[in-house]
């Protein structure tokens, strides 16, 4: 009986090695899923480091593509001097320019205007996104919504370049709102070459997307209210704050700024 105990304590252990030699080697996969991709966003626009050895061409000028999508994030998915407090909030953990209004983050919804997860005091990314696609002849079907509206049935593969400024929303703040682009076009602007972002991508699951950025390293205020009757009320049907893709900081991940 005392060998037969062994045995199978001995089978247990064995059964027991293998799985976590599975569960290691499953680590590793999910892990070796940014190996070979491009590099990826959002970053620290202030760190110019990077090691990725992806190289592709920049994007047109905005002038010569066209305007595909506009959206925006709760909190500032890219991160520089002005934007830099951290604020764990959820799926929307960023940076801000300032800490959010007192109780901000213990409300379970936050509207404002019809416009769904920002109250006065947060700071918001916004992304312009431009596409070589043509997207504006009458009959051209785009792929969908969000980025799929940068896509269509005849060009799957286009170059994006993406503006992105970052704003402090407040009543009577002192920009108002485009859905053209930046707000304050002359402000300082880093531009760097990198992917999409979104909660589904991480520094272990890589977005495939080559996008040229161009981010500005400033902090404006920006009118709340102005900025709600867009948010309520626009043609891509985009009325809510979206979350926050984790900062990449890993340097394989990230191409290298030119001064």
């Amino acid at each position: 009986m005392k060998s037969i105990t062994v045995a199978l304590l001995a089978s247990i252990a064995l059964v027991g090695n293998v799985y976590a030699s599975e569960k290691k080697h499953d680590v590793a996969k999910e892990e070796n899923k940014c190996i070979g991709a491009g590099p990826q966003s959002p970053r620290d626009i202030d760190n110019l480091a990077g090691s990725n050895p992806i190289i592709f061409e920049k994007a047109p000028a905005f002038a010569d593509m066209n305007l595909c999508n506009v959206h925006f994030h709760r909190n500032a998915e890219h991160k520089a001097a002005a934007y830099s407090t951290y604020v764990e909030d959820g799926d929307a953990s960023g940076w801000a320019c300032q800490e959010p209004a007192a109780n901000r983050l213990e409300m379970k919804h936050a509207e404002y205007k019809g416009c769904e997860g920002i109250a006065p005091g947060d700071t918001i990314e916004v992304h312009w996104v431009h596409t070589t696609c043509d997207t504006e002849t009458d009959g051209v079907t785009p792929m969908g919504g969000g980025l799929s509206a940068c896509l269509t049935t005849s060009c799957s593969n286009p170059q994006l370049r993406v503006a992105a400024q970052v704003f402090v929303l407040q009543k009577n703040g002192k920009l108002k709102f485009s859905d053209s682009g930046p707000t304050s076009p002359h402000d300082p602007t880093v531009v760097y070459t990198g992917a999409t972002t979104g909660t589904s991508y991480s520094n272990t699951h890589c977005s495939p997307f080559q996008v040229t950025w161009d981010v500005k390293s400033t902090c404006d205020t920006l009118d709340i209210d102005d900025f709600s009757k867009w948010c309520s009320n626009n043609k891509y049907n985009d009325n809510h704050a979206h979350g926050v893709r984790v900062l990449v900081t890993p340097e394989a991940l990230l191409s290298k700024i030119p001064k």
